[in-house]
C-alpha cells in the first residue's frame, strides 16, 4: 500500500538492494495483523528479519 509518491520507489530501491542478501517480498500482508508490511525481508543466512512500515 503506498500512500505517497516516495513510497513505491523506497520499496523498489529496497527490494533492489536486499535481493541478493535474501528473501524480499513487498506489500506483504500478514494475516495474524490487521496491518500491512511494506518491504519485508529475511536474510538467507541469517534468521533475522527486518520489518518496515
Amino acid at each position: 500500500m503506498t500512500r505517497f509518491p516516495y513510497d513505491q520507489f523506497a520499496k523498489d530501491y529496497l527490494k533492489e538492494l536486499l535481493q541478493p542478501l535474501g528473501k524480499v517480498e513487498t506489500s506483504l500482508t500478514v494475516p495474524a495483523e490487521i496491518r500491512e508490511i511494506d518491504v519485508y525481508f529475511a536474510p538467507s543466512p541469517k534468521r533475522v528479519r527486518i520489518q518496515y512500515n
